[in-house]
C-alpha cells in the first residue's frame, strides 16, 4: 500500500508502489517550490488545473509568469537570476519520470553554487573595504604615498604595508 503525504508523493511511486532513488528528489522539488512561492503543495482554492503546486509552478514558468507566484519576501531585484535558477532546479526535480530527474547530489551542487554566488555578492557589497584588503590593492595614504597590501601567491607570503618611495 502506498503511503506518504499527498502533494509530495513521487507520481511513479504513487502509480507503481515502488520507491526508487529519485523518489525523494521529487519530494524535495516540491518543498523547494513551497519555499520559493510561500504556498502549500496542495491548495484547493487555486483553479482546477493548478491545485497541485507542481503543475501551478510549471504552468506559470512556461507562461513566463514565475514572478507572479514567487513570494515577495523571497524575490528582489538583487536575486532574480538565482531565484530563476532555483525554480529551474525545482522543476527538474519534479519531472514525472524519475529517470529524467537529477540525482540529489547534482541538486545539492547546483544549489550550493547559487548559495556561494549570493553570499559572495552580498558580502562584497556590504564590506567593500575588507574586500579590497583581502583581494590586495594599492591604497593611497593620506600623505599621497602608495601602500601595497595583499598576498603574493607566487612567494606564498603575506605582503605587509610598504610605503612607496623610501
Amino acid at each position: 500500500m502506498v503511503q506518504g503525504t499527498l502533494g509530495y508523493l513521487d507520481p511513479e511511486y504513487y502509480t507503481t508502489g515502488l520507491l526508487n532513488e529519485k523518489s525523494d528528489v521529487y519530494s524535495f522539488g516540491v518543498v523547494l517550490m513551497e519555499l520559493l512561492s510561500g504556498q502549500k503543495a496542495l491548495c484547493f482554492e487555486r483553479p482546477e488545473n493548478s491545485k497541485h503546486l507542481v503543475s501551478y509552478f510549471v504552468f506559470a514558468t512556461k507562461e513566463n509568469r514565475l514572478h507572479e507566484i514567487i513570494d515577495d519576501q523571497v524575490l528582489n531585484e538583487n536575486n532574480q537570476r538565482e531565484i530563476h535558477e532555483a525554480a529551474r532546479v525545482a522543476i527538474e526535480c519534479t519531472r514525472l519520470k524519475g529517470e529524467e530527474r537529477p540525482r540529489m547530489k547534482e541538486v545539492v551542487v547546483e544549489l550550493e553554487t547559487l548559495s556561494v554566488k549570493i553570499t559572495k555578492h552580498k558580502w562584497s557589497d556590504q564590506y567593500p573595504e575588507e574586500n579590497e584588503h583581502l583581494l590586495g590593492s594599492n591604497i593611497v595614504s593620506a600623505q599621497g604615498d602608495t601602500i601595497s597590501r595583499g598576498y603574493d601567491n607566487i612567494k606564498n607570503v603575506a605582503l605587509l604595508d610598504i610605503e612607496a618611495g623610501r
